[in-house]
């Protein structure tokens, strides 16, 4: 019985521990304090972190840059609320259609300047009345997008015909986790950008939105969350 028990011991020693990707959270509140505003991490804001905290645990990845890229990317997508937002921080489906509607006018006012190809309005409602903005934790837009996330996810064609269940926070948070470990959104993943020879917090953006002008601003984001995860 002792020399099992001083088998198990030695065995356990060198197991690795399958929950390497854990996060120390009290030390990660505590050090990101000082960075960011207060209200960041309390009430729904703090439970944005944790939701995120939580699905991130129960994978198989433990490179702490992919973590903090994917915050950095929610903290960016967000403007800071940790929440599932629908385009342009609205209330309701309508006034994302007119916010979005807005946007794309003015572009097209400056496309049509310098003789681009206009934008279509993406947000205007289907046959169906269903809108395909901007949703989630990370923006998820455009009908195809969110026919292909469904179908991925094991969700059948269900965001497609509720295109709202993309501010449920724990699918906005599969979203946001899948889309950005398994190159989702733009076919580029977070193993692409952060790995053993690579760190580029920069063009890590063209994992969502690789036609963004302010990369800049999520990399710094993604470097003070991986501060906070030292």
């Amino acid at each position: 019985m002792k020399t099992c028990l001083l088998l198990w011991v030695v065995f356990a020693a060198f197991v690795p521990d399958v929950r390497a990707g854990a996060v120390d959270k009290d030390k990660f509140y505590e050090r990101c304090k000082p960075a960011f505003p207060k209200h960041v991490f309390s009430g729904k804001s703090r439970e944005g972190f944790e939701h995120i905290f939580g699905y991130w645990e129960k994978t198989e990845h433990t490179d702490p840059r992919w973590l903090a890229y994917i915050l950095g990317t929610a903290y960016r997508e967000t403007a800071g609320m940790m929440q599932p937002v629908r385009e342009g921080l609205c209330k309701s489906d309508a006034c994302s259609i007119r916010a979005v509607t807005q946007l794309v006018n003015k572009r097209n006012v400056e496309r049509n300047i310098k003789k681009k190809k206009l934008m279509a309005n993406y947000a205007l409602p289907d046959e169906h009345g269903r809108s395909y903005f901007g949703r989630g934790y990370v923006q998820l837009s455009l009908k195809e997008n969110y026919q292909t996330m469904s179908k991925t996810m094991g969700w059948k064609d269900e965001l497609v015909g509720n295109p709202g269940l993309v501010l449920d926070p724990e699918r906005s948070v599969a979203i946001l986790v899948e889309g950005m470990t398994r190159g989702l959104f733009t076919k580029r993943a977070l193993k692409d950008d952060f790995n053993e020879h690579r760190e580029d917090w920069i063009t890590a953006r063209k994992i969502v939105n690789p036609y963004s002008s302010r990369a800049e601003i999520t990399a710094a984001h993604g470097k003070a969350f991986y501060a906070c995860l030292q």
